[in-house]
């Protein structure tokens, strides 16, 4: 079990031993365990609860999220300092499975086996296992998988950081536990307002006049530092939590200085506190700059912005194995967003776990056509997300894709050809007079697949000639193309697009992130080709 820092509280420690016990029983089964999300989701309601745990079954079940199960552990841990279940569990699974177990082809037995047989422990001794070879000692892996480990540790940085997505979760997680806790609005900023691709700390700003007391407190980590106005927390969940208090009249200030980044500061006069950042960048003599653009040199003036797009070209509904929206469901969420446009392109058959056929794309066809007669001032269009299979074709015959308004093409399987391959391949389907955007183009998602292996100067040269356009997407998993890439392929000619990627009517938001990536690049508007007004994006669509 992890050790809390010596200061930290009776309900501090026992959140981070049920986070461990979590990510323990999470090891244990091959299957999601609803019992290690009842775990995490309890920690968040423990700051409900007297800082000693000296509080009655009746009065902690009083409290969401903790119920019968939770109190026998409290009870557990206030009488022995630890858990049963927890020292059953660590003496079959490494201390740190819960990073080990998100490698490739990772089971329980293969954890117990890495334990066992090669000494593994933590991330670090994994490490060392696979480079020494020791792993293999483990039942079930063999040298491809031993490849894959390695490829995946290589894309993570070193010391404590979380890829996006999973800092996302838990900063906006801590946003409204904190709001709740302090009755104050809580601003997440730093790395994950920016939207890095991976986060070192989870930083918050909490407005108004707000005890430091009850930051200090929290179940949610311990003191690593306290300065005025400000609480570092060593957190149970992977990287620590920055949380600044500022009052109304230093907001804008603590906002800015807390978004970053350093290069970026310099750029400004923070000498004077102010409660808006319009006013931090006034005094400076400049214009309010988006977090993501913000860098060591000013965007252009015409820098692309959510506001911006006109149409999402990239959607899911539950006509894909993975999509859960109704088409009537998403394209009312779109009017409502204020588009003028979109694309409905769901997975076709060629994908690993099914998709559309022609014969089914051309049944969605009348259903889309309904649609448009509801909506007859928005205008959507029929597409479909194409698999581009290993040797460069396309999973559905040209016949079908003639009848569809725009055709997105992406690689979804056989990750590992050689560059060459994996090139012909892309550039061979981006030559296909009916594909028009090339979806994801790297293939990568951050922490659980390295890039695909590209010649990218072929790819975006081969999109220029061919007037396609290569995505910006905006899953936090994915944020592909990233800024360089889509700065790059700008300057070579390449017309881009933000999209979202959706398949829940949440993810509609991901378009947020996608424009993110490309203002991290200091692109313009007409960079991207969805920022077009429709007529002007039908005349390229047709081109």
């Amino acid at each position: 079990m992890t050790e809390p820092s010596g200061n930290a509280n009776t309900r501090q420690a026992f959140a981070r031993a049920l986070w461990d016990l979590a990510d323990l029983t999470r090891a244990d089964s091959s299957r999601r365990s609803f019992r290690a999300t009842a775990y995490r989701n309890a920690i968040w309601s423990l700051d409900d609860l007297d800082p000693g745990l000296e509080t009655t079954a009746e009065e902690a079940m009083q409290v969401p999220g903790i119920g019968p199960g939770i109190v026998r552990l409290i009870q557990e841990f206030r009488e022995t300092g630890s858990l049963r279940d927890y020292e059953r569990l660590h003496a079959r699974y490494p201390a740190e499975s819960g990073r080990i177990r998100r490698l490739p082809r990772v089971t329980p037995a293969i954890l117990r086996e890495l334990k066992d047989v090669a000494g593994v422990e933590t991330w670090s001794d994994l490490e060392i296992a696979v480079d020494s070879g020791d792993a293999l000692l483990a039942k079930g892996v063999g040298p491809a998988t031993l490849e894959r480990w390695a490829a995946v540790s290589s894309l993570w940085p070193s010391g404590r950081a979380l890829p996006a997505h999973e800092s996302w979760v838990l900063a906006r997680t801590a946003r409204s536990h904190f709001e709740r806790i302090l009755r104050a609005p809580v601003t997440v900023t730093g790395e994950v307002r920016r939207v890095t691709e991976w986060a070192h700390t989870i930083t918050l700003v909490v407005a108004g006049e707000v005890s430091a007391d009850l930051v200090r407190s929290s179940a949610i980590g311990v003191p690593e530092s306290v300065d005025e106005g400000s609480v570092r927390l060593d957190t149970p969940f992977g990287i620590p939590m920055e949380v600044r208090l500022a009052t109304e009249n230093e907001l804008g200030t603590a906002l800015v200085s807390t978004t970053g980044p350093e290069a970026h500061l310099r750029l400004l006069d923070l000498s004077t506190a102010a409660p808006t950042e319009q006013a931090v960048y006034e005094a400076s003599g400049l214009n309010w700059v988006a977090p993501p653009a913000r860098a060591a040199r000013l965007p252009p003036d015409d820098l692309i912005g959510v506001d911006d797009m006109r149409g999402d070209l990239h959607l899911h509904t539950d006509s894909s194995p993975d999509g859960r929206i109704t088409l009537d469901e998403l394209v009312a969420a779109l009017v409502d967003m204020g588009y003028s446009y979109a694309a409905v392109t769901d997975h076709t058959a060629g994908l690993r776990f099914g998709g559309l056929d022609g014969e089914a794309l051309m049944a969605q066809k009348r259903e889309i056509e309904r649609v448009r007669e509801v909506y007859p001032e928005f205008h959507l269009l029929h597409g479909a997300e194409i698999n581009i299979e290993p040797d460069g074709t396309l999973d559905i015959e040209d016949e079908v894709l003639d009848e569809l308004d725009i055709v997105v093409a992406g690689v979804h399987s056989s990750f590992d050809l050689s560059e060459e391959e994996q090139t012909r391949r892309v550039t061979s389907a981006l030559a296909h007079p009916r594909v028009r955007v090339l979806s994801h183009p790297t293939g990568r998602r951050i922490g659980l697949r390295a890039p695909l292996r590209l010649d990218m100067a072929a790819v975006m040269d081969t999109a220029a000639t061919h007037f396609v356009a290569l995505e910006a997407n905006g899953h936090r998993d994915r944020l592909d193309l990233n800024a360089d890439l889509a700065k790059q392929a700008f300057d070579r000619g390449v017309v881009l697009a933000a999209n979202s990627d959706a398949h829940r009517l949440a993810e509609l938001a991901n378009m947020g992130n996608a424009v993110a990536s490309l203002q991290a690049g200091h692109l313009p508007v007409d960079a991207v080709v969805n920022a077009r007004e429709y007529e002007e994006f039908l005349t390229w669509l047709r081109g």
